[in-house]
């Protein structure tokens, strides 16, 4: 798998998950359901995040890059990001 798909396409699908519940309208899964679905995709990414950490440390650890284990570890924080901040 090429390192773009990797570290910033398959990561990105937790924001976009996010966005999308945003827009969703109340009427389709009800606001509790919505909320608990955001929750779980806050989860799921944080953890994510935890993995990547930890996979950067260890290339870190034996002197090679990395700055895509970083990049995604950034993306995979962002729902959390966007659940506090100006989605909230």
């Amino acid at each position: 798998m090429r390192p773009f798909v990797r570290h910033i396409g398959i990561p990105a699908l937790a924001p976009a998950a996010i966005v999308a519940l945003y827009f969703t309208p109340v009427m389709l899964f009800g606001c509790v359901n919505r909320g608990w679905m955001a929750v779980g995709v806050v989860l799921i990414s944080s953890a994510g995040a935890f993995v990547t950490i930890g996979l950067g440390i260890r290339e870190s650890l034996h002197r090679r890059s990395a700055a895509w284990w970083l990049l995604s570890t950034l993306i995979l924080l962002l729902p959390l990001v966007l659940i506090l901040g100006p989605l909230g």
